[in-house]
């Protein structure tokens, strides 16, 4: 059976958050174009965090580095478990 391969890299899930957080501002900046006025700033700044809490993003982004610390553990523990 083949083995699971795991990634360790701690950059790779912030380069997707900020590109998912990169469309939302977008998305944001189209939506305050539309409102205009006194209203656009808080109007993008709102879609920006909706967007950010009905996605989950944030709490998809701690899971994936959670998991990250722990495939590194495991790692270290099997690569130096003869010395232990």
């Amino acid at each position: 059976m083949k083995e699971e391969r795991r990634s360790c890299s701690k950059v790779k899930p912030w380069i997707y958050f900020l590109l998912e957080l990169t469309i939302y501002s977008s998305f944001g900046a189209v939506i305050g174009m539309l409102v205009g006025g006194h209203f656009a700033l808080p109007a993008a700044v709102i879609v920006i965090v909706l967007a950010l809490y009905k996605t989950k993003a944030i709490s998809r982004l701690e899971r994936v580095l959670e998991r990250t610390d722990d495939v590194r553990k495991t790692k270290i523990k099997q690569r130096y478990e003869a010395h232990i």
